[in-house]
């Protein structure tokens, strides 16, 4: 029997992308609520926060892919703590404890968004984070503390900036940090697989007007993009601006 693989925000719209690439592996579903559709994994429901439920969703997980919490750019530091820092945490300590191998994890371009605000493009993977808004600072914190647990306890830990994640750019500030559903397979297949333990990457298509440096991603997890959002940049909505990383 394959590994099984945790996918927790399992009911989410970035999982609902990435589920197809999954295909073949061995799948538990986490989130507060059922995932629609009928997918044949087991399903758990439950708050990041209930160790309990944490315990259970990680027993014989090799790998946990993790898309659950708070993807709002203006949310409030009240509203973002609970999912994006405690839970995080959580489950972490929940993967350290019962042997999982690795966390993939989903962090965010808002974790450097100050740098393509200052115009400082193409963004490199290994600049320290510069968060735009309180939800990229606990992309920031996400990232210190799965580097910490990887340095303590030994868990790999794989971190993805992900950029606009959405079947097709809608607006003119989502073309330079467009990640399209077949790249997104491709890249959490890519750090699922990597021989790298630790590290945090971008994770944005292959775009035209791009700025961000996919050079670590394509040499650490073999990630070759192929979606380009300059397809949709005549039919695109006029919002004003080439930067969305600061909501």
């Amino acid at each position: 029997m394959a590994p099984t693989l945790l996918l927790t925000g399992a009911a989410g719209r970035v999982a609902g992308q990435l589920l197809p690439g999954l295909t073949g592996r061995t799948v538990r579903l986490l989130d507060r609520t059922t995932p629609s559709g009928e997918t044949g994994a087991e399903v758990l429901t439950g708050e990041l926060t209930d160790r309990d439920l944490l315990a259970r969703a990680v027993e014989g997980v090799d790998t946990v892919v993790h898309l659950a919490g708070d993807p709002r750019p203006d949310a409030t530091w009240d509203d973002l703590r609970g999912p994006n820092v405690d839970g995080f945490t959580a489950l972490l300590e929940a993967a350290a404890d019962h042997g999982v191998r690795r966390v993939v994890y989903a962090s965010s371009v808002h974790a450097m968004g100050r740098y393509e605000a200052e115009g400082r493009t193409p963004v490199e993977s290994t600049w320290a984070p510069a968060p735009c808004c309180e939800y990229g600072a606990t992309k920031a914190f996400d990232e210190a503390m799965a580097a910490a647990f990887s340095h303590r306890r030994g868990l790999s830990t794989i971190g993805l900036r992900l950029g606009a994640t959405t079947p097709e750019p809608t607006q003119r500030s989502q073309l330079s940090g467009w990640l399209g559903p077949t790249d997104l397979r491709r890249l959490v297949v890519g750090a699922v697989e990597t021989d790298v333990r630790c590290g945090v990457y971008p994770g944005i298509s292959a775009n035209t007007r791009t700025h961000w440096d996919l050079s670590r991603a394509v040499a650490d997890l073999g990630y070759r993009p192929e979606l380009d959002s300059e397809a949709y940049a005549a039919t695109v909505e006029d919002d004003g601006t080439t930067i969305a990383t600061c909501g």
